[in-house]
């Protein structure tokens, strides 16, 4: 999918995403130091497994919203709901040969 394509999903998918990600525990946690490589990685590791990611923040609001248009454009995702200080990106599996 590209990124055209991300931004543009379904309505019935997103709900469905949203649902899904209801439930999921937080998988990473982005702290003082923000978006590292390390946390790239580490993204990018659980995205080939797994096409939802639970990122919780501690920043304010403002340094949020930027901390997660940089993740959703260096891996090409898209944020599928925002509550609080935690986010949910979407990325759909990388296709298997």
């Amino acid at each position: 999918m590209s990124e055209n394509e991300l931004s543009s999903l379904s309505g019935k998918l997103r709900g469905g995403l949203k649902s899904r990600a209801k439930t999921r525990p937080v998988d990473i946690r982005i702290g003082k130091k923000g978006v590292t490589e390390n946390v790239l990685t580490e993204l990018r590791k659980i995205f080939q497994k797994e096409d939802l990611v639970k990122v919780a923040f501690t920043q304010d609001r403002e340094t949020r919203t930027t901390l997660l248009a940089e993740i959703e454009d260096k891996l090409v995702a898209v944020s599928i709901a925002v509550t609080g200080k935690t986010a949910t990106l979407y990325k759909p599996l990388p296709s298997r040969k």
